[in-house]
């Protein structure tokens, strides 16, 4: 049997009282001391349900038996009872009565509740990104004139749910955040997030963040070896920047947003990674030509603090991390929607500070990481065409980039978010027909 609440299709203004079932079940009367034996042998025929005990006092107030609740399914006659639990009802004469029992708004998921008050009962919205005490819904047209029921549902069945948003408009590609509104809770957007060993702080309403690209994020600070250097262009609120810069890598962070950009400084301190990191609140092109000019010029190598390890005062301190690179080792570009475009920004780089067309062979050239979206059936040949434009590199050869594209995840039905991990060609590098 599959037990649903009552039905109430249309209900905008919640009701809890509404969702209340007085449901009849088989009351099975034992002696207390077999109750341990009877929820392992028996776990398939005693009722669950959440929130609900299915052992209850003896109805005469005998402290020596209690009585289990069976599930629904099963009768007086046994029906749907197993075979161990018709065997030890022979065996040992144990008594059954029927019992109502009370099954409350708490005892349903909010699948269940909405189902039985949305028109469509096929389908539930009560999927949702959870952002610290955020549930984040992006809830479809036919939904929203019951957007403030949705919104109460869902934070009633989340223990570590405090607001519930809606998305109402699609993400700003300046500064990466939306407009949202407010369906259930206390409004406040700062939220806090565990990722990757690391703690985020950041005004939600502000940024951009997305819990779904979690591995993602570790995928890519895994590439990272300790003592790189990493350009992080399009930094947010450092997802990529503060758990690489963990792993004892030199960080160089990027954001336009300003609010993206205090948070991660905020995020840097946070994390105790400010002698790694570098913050950055410039636009994504001049930030790649002036942090490429600046590095170079350093000396070498750079020295880092250790990453730190619970040792005692016997312990001989571990030597500081050298960063020996001339150039950046990887550049990372998350900005998904446009930053396939800024690779234009590395035509003639190189050349540009060196003054040289000849290549530089102690500078080496930096591996570059984009996320893109792609509608395109073909999604590799797609993307490495678009960064040959970017890069102004012939498109017939593009097959001849190093280069790598990584699926990350389904954006839409059609449109898919991938990253081109990609070599910087020194053709491109040391381009001199580039407007700088």
């Amino acid at each position: 049997m599959s037990l649903k609440p009552p039905v109430h299709r249309g209900m905008k203004e919640l009701d809890r009282s509404a969702f209340t079932l007085n449901l009849p079940v088989v009351a099975l009367r034992v002696p207390t001391k077999s109750i341990g034996m009877i929820k392992t042998d028996l776990a398939n025929d005693v009722l669950r349900l959440p929130k609900l005990r299915n052992v209850i006092d003896d109805e005469g107030g005998n402290k020596t038996h209690k009585m289990v609740l069976l599930k629904p399914e099963i009768s007086l006659q046994l029906e749907q009872a197993s075979e161990r639990l018709q065997s030890l009802i022979h065996e040992h004469k144990w008594s059954m009565q029927m019992h109502s029992v009370k099954v409350g708004y708490d005892s349903w998921t909010a699948d269940d509740i909405l189902r039985a008050i949305l028109p469509d009962s096929s389908q539930a919205p009560t999927s949702y990104e959870q952002v610290g005490h955020i549930a984040h819904m992006n809830l479809r047209d036919e939904y929203l004139e019951y957007k403030s029921i949705i919104g109460q549902v869902i934070l009633d069945k989340s223990s570590t749910v405090t607001m519930v948003v809606n998305k109402v408009d699609t993400i700003d590609n300046t500064f990466r955040n939306f407009k949202m509104e407010v369906l259930a809770g206390t409004q406040d957007f700062m939220a806090t997030v565990r990722e990757n060993d690391c703690v985020f702080r950041f005004d939600f309403s502000k940024v951009y963040w997305n819990s779904r690209l979690h591995p993602e994020h570790e995928r890519l600070v895994n590439k990272f070896a300790q003592g790189a250097s990493i350009c992080d262009v399009m930094a947010g609120v450092g997802p990529f920047a503060v758990p690489a810069a963990k792993r004892g890598t030199l960080v160089w962070a990027n954001d336009l947003n300003p609010a993206s950009y205090a948070a991660l400084c905020d995020n840097v301190k946070l994390n105790k990674v400010q002698a790694r990191v570098q913050p950055f609140n410039l636009d994504g092109r001049d930030f790649i030509r002036q942090a490429f000019e600046k590095y170079i010029a350093q000396a070498r190598p750079i020295e880092l603090p250790p990453i730190s390890k619970h040792s005692n005062s016997k312990t001989k301190p571990p030597p500081p991390i050298a960063v020996v690179s001339r150039s950046f080792d990887h550049v990372v570009m998350n900005l998904p929607a446009i930053a396939l475009e800024f690779l234009d920004a590395f035509r003639g780089l190189f050349y540009r500070i060196t003054g040289n067309a000849e290549p530089d062979r102690s500078l080496d050239l930096p591996e570059i990481h984009v996320h893109c979206f792609t509608k395109s059936e073909e999604p590799e040949k797609d993307i490495l065409m678009r960064a040959c434009r970017a890069l102004g590199y012939p498109e017939d050869k593009y097959t001849e980039l190093v280069a790598d594209v990584h699926y990350v995840r389904k954006v839409s039905p059609k449109k898919d978010m991938y990253c081109l991990s990609l070599q910087l060609p020194e053709s491109v590098a040391y381009a001199t027909d580039s407007d700088m």
